[in-house]
């Protein structure tokens, strides 16, 4: 796009220290009996597996879930029911098989006024590849436990 400065995420940077590039985390919802729910943090989400997340369609595939309460993908936290954490287990290790022999470039933000700036990721795979092992093995734990999950993307 002519006119448009373009940002590029530095993986040798600090997440932090770039504040444009968003990021997110999973962990499991443990619902007691009498319907209260708590959730802990087992997985932070780098910007570049985020993106990766979105831009795959993964983020996509567990919003269109029956069992997920919210919406996957607006920053916001979205709840897993018990009953779907096994589906969200099988979603990742999809996601892991597609993930090989290709570089991606994806826009992560775009910011319009007062100049056109595109912030950028070129994927890192072995991050996101790491990234997605502990969604599987936190998504297969709850799985095996009951729990459910939460996601903010």
């Amino acid at each position: 796009m002519s006119g448009a400065r373009i940002v590029y995420y530095d993986h040798g940077e600090r997440a932090e220290a770039q504040p444009r590039f968003p990021h997110g985390e999973a962990g499991p919802v443990v619902v007691a009996s009498n319907g209260e729910w708590t959730a802990d943090t087992e997985v932070w989400i780098s910007p570049n597996s985020h993106c990766a997340l979105l831009n795959h369609g993964v983020a996509r595939e567990l919003g269109a879930i029956e069992s997920v309460e919210g919406s996957v993908g607006n920053g916001l936290d979205a709840l897993v029911a018990p009953a779907a954490a096994e589906r969200v287990a099988r979603i990742f290790y999809e996601a892991d098989r597609q993930t090989y022999g290709a570089r991606y470039d994806f826009l992560a933000c775009l910011d319009e006024a007062p100049v056109r700036v595109e912030y950028r990721i070129q994927i890192d795979n072995r991050e996101y590849q790491q990234t997605l092992s502990r969604l599987q093995f936190l998504a297969t734990t709850a799985a095996r436990h009951g729990h459910g999950i939460r996601l903010r993307l």
